[in-house]
């Protein structure tokens, strides 16, 4: 029999942690970590190193890779992984333990560990585990994600789609779906009750916004993301507005110059390069005194307003109605990002009332409810079993409502929290 055992996800964005056994046979899927109201990373529930067969990681984001080197603190489990995965999963790890690594119980020398237990993989390809069979193909969501389709020893048919995303970008294709048979669908939420808006016409609106402050000789802060988001923006920016200087400051150059390095991953390999070549990277302080001060475009982690360069320009360009403070990242409750959208100010970081102009555009790599359904629909003919994890209780409770208005009642739906085990049917 084939059992699922929710380790982290359930119920909660990130932490992803999913354990599927056959035979007494484990595949882990992810082992990541999210944060508390203090900012302090939870951690999934505890897994034997020695009791897993493999484990998979679908992205290099904290919460589905966070964890993972725990395992290596005395295990030498193969980990199926991409190669952009793996540089970009360094970069983030790196700065998690310089910013969280009091509370965190490995340091380099296990993430190290796990990468000298890495099967790199391609997508297509086809990888086997001690019974089990793999073959990734690619999410849509950041560089390197992939969709993971795979057969227990028992024959039963998985699709877990980690973090997914259906359409088109300017940096990636949508996601993969390949037509196979999936007995068990385990699916990612975190938009299972919303919609987002056209893209197109979240991108043309963004770019009007920015000719217009740029019109008025006014600066632009756009906090991004520095894996995925800015790289969409720079593309975006460079390609309609060429006449526009960007500049581009934090992890985010690190990250662009990994996104480079693989660039075959990339939809357009050559507009991409085109967009870098033309984008200015801040080499410091010296830069960064400097380029707030004119009218431009700062392309600047951290996409919540946390910490990095975003914060400090913000404070200097907050102050000045010309200026302007455009969001392309989900704001999480408490963030600074999301403060200052309640508020329409910081008090912590000395802003009272911002004067900027300040908006927020919905450019997600996460597919909406209509993207998730429409995976649904493409494996409802085999379909005995969907899992809904990686969301909010209220988004996977929507979600559940739309597959069942619009798929029927003749599948297991299943919508666990931490520690649940589902027995799914064969």
């Amino acid at each position: 029999m084939v059992v699922v055992k929710i380790l982290g996800g359930g119920g909660e964005v990130g932490r992803a942690a999913i354990l599927v056994s056959d035979r007494g046979k484990n595949v882990l899927l992810d082992y990541g970590v999210n944060f508390d109201e203090q900012d302090h990373p939870q951690f999934p529930l505890h897994v034997r190193p020695v009791d897993l067969s493999a484990l998979v990681i679908s992205h290099a984001h904290l919460d589905h890779i966070g964890a993972a080197p725990l395992l290596y603190i005395t295990g030498k489990v193969p980990v199926f992984i991409t190669k952009p995965t793996l540089d970009i999963g360094r970069l983030l790890i790196a700065d998690f333990l310089k910013i969280s690594g009091y509370y965190i119980d490995y340091d380099i020398p296990e993430f190290e560990n796990m990468v000298s237990n890495a099967v790199l993989v391609e997508y297509g390809g086809e990888y086997e585990a001690d019974g089990f069979t793999l073959i990734p193909t690619s999410a849509g969501h950041i560089l390197g994600s992939m969709l993971i389709y795979l057969e227990t020893p028992s024959g039963h048919n998985i699709l877990y789609t980690g973090d997914v995303n259906t359409i088109n970008t300017w940096t990636l294709t949508g996601a993969d779906l390949w037509p196979k048979k999936v007995d068990t669908l385990i699916i990612e939420t975190t938009y299972g009750n919303k919609k987002h808006p056209s893209r197109h016409l979240v991108e043309k609106k963004l770019v009007e916004a920015v000719e217009e402050v740029i019109d008025s000789n006014g600066t632009v802060l756009i906090p991004a993301f520095s894996v995925g988001r800015s790289q969409e923006v720079i593309s975006l920016i460079q390609i309609e507005l060429p006449h526009i200087e960007v500049y581009l400051d934090g992890m985010s150059r690190e990250v662009t110059n990994i996104y480079l390095k693989h660039r075959r991953f990339l939809r357009d390999p050559g507009l991409f390069e085109k967009a870098v070549e033309n984008t200015y990277f801040v080499r410091g302080w010296s830069d960064r005194r400097k380029i707030w001060k004119k009218p431009c475009v700062i392309v600047a982690s951290a996409g919540m307003l946390k910490g990095g360069p975003s914060v400090y320009y913000l404070k200097k360009l907050g102050n000045e109605p010309r200026n302007a403070i455009f969001l392309v990242s989900y704001q999480a409750p408490n963030t600074p990002g999301h403060i200052l959208f309640e508020k329409g100010g910081i008090e912590e970081l000395g802003i009272t009332k911002l004067r900027a102009r300040l908006q927020w555009f919905d450019l997600s790599s996460h597919a909406g409810k209509d993207g998730l359904l429409n995976i649904v629909e493409r494996y409802k003919h085999t379909l005995k079993n969907i899992i809904l994890v990686h969301g909010e209780i209220d988004s996977i409770t929507s979600f559940r409502e739309l597959i069942e208005e619009n798929i029927g009642h003749d599948i297991n739906i299943y919508t666990p929290l931490n520690g649940d085990i589902i027995k799914v049917e064969e």
